[in-house]
């Protein structure tokens, strides 16, 4: 059974060069994430690999049943964070973020959330316009960019889609590059909408995936914390956190509720991808997704 909950050995069609066990995974290679669970570290086993189009290989840990908690190895690569960091600060992307919290007045600002992030360009936004980029100022720049933002969507889709959920880079809202310096939190939120006008074309985020762009020791802060499961975990460059956000119904889970914990010392640097319910659609206004 993947980590990943909706696949089944019933429903799956991957072949087995595709999704492999745990004997085929060299876990020594891999060091275990730290993880608590009401309190004390766990090491859960590496459950199976999956190997992406890319020819990446991503090898799977399941943390908690709740939420389909998930831990992920090796699914950024160290270099394309690093480019990402340094892309966002050569056109001044970096901004403290908007926090969206929805009320029937529509969202508004609220302050546990001090850290500062960086929306990145959204491939939806740009397709078929690479003439429009290249053509500005800092063109180059921007293609570099729009071309991480591809990649790492499409990679991203192609890991659901082979744990057995189809879905495309049209599923995903633009990456949102986060940055926490000692002392900057967000503290305890939700991912979901809670309203419709919160929503980009009334969609819903089914998934959260955090891919972290820094290493943290245990102890020492940064950590992604569900407080009502009692799991905290420390992130690690390259790997990546990834949780539901709804119920089986598709409506929302109140027990995904998460926060991101202050560093103590040193930066946090991560990615929020937010897979929806439904691909967007690229005829109508998708301006309104890039507040998050």
């Amino acid at each position: 059974m993947l980590a990943l909950w909706w696949l089944s050995a019933a429903v799956s069609k991957l072949p087995e060069s595709r999704v492999a066990t745990t004997e085929a995974c060299d876990s020594a290679e891999l060091p275990a994430p730290a993880v608590v669970v009401g309190g004390a570290a766990i090491e859960p086993p590496i459950s199976e690999t999956i190997e992406l189009r890319d020819g990446r290989t991503v090898a799977l840990r399941t943390l908690h049943a709740e939420l389909q908690l998930t831990y992920a190895h090796g699914l950024v690569a160290a270099e394309e964070l690093e480019a990402l960091v340094r892309l966002a600060e050569s056109r001044g992307g970096f901004r403290r973020s908007p926090l969206r919290r929805q009320h029937s007045d529509g969202v508004i600002k609220d302050d546990i959330r001090n850290s500062s992030s960086c929306p990145l360009l959204w491939p939806m936004v740009y397709a078929g316009r690479a003439h429009e980029v290249a053509a500005a100022a800092n063109g180059a720049a921007l293609l570099e960019e729009l071309s991480l933002a591809t990649r790492i969507s499409e990679r991203v889709a192609d890991l659901f889609s082979r744990s057995g959920m189809p879905t495309t880079a049209a599923h995903v809202e633009p990456l949102q590059l986060v940055r926490y310096q000692a002392s900057e939190l967000f503290g305890p939120h939700h991912d979901y909408h809670e309203s419709p006008s919160s929503s980009v074309q009334g969609e819903q985020r089914s998934f959260t995936v955090l891919l972290f762009g820094s290493t943290l020791p245990p102890g020492s802060g940064g950590e992604t914390r569900f407080p009502l499961l009692d799991v905290s975990v420390s992130p690690r460059t390259g790997d990546a956190l990834i949780w539901a956000n709804l119920l089986d119904d598709g409506t929302p889970n109140v027990r995904s509720l998460h926060e991101g914990r202050p560093p103590g010392s040193g930066e946090k640097l991560a990615v929020n991808v937010w897979v929806a319910d439904r691909p967007f659609d690229s005829s109508s206004d998708l301006e309104r997704a890039v507040r998050t």
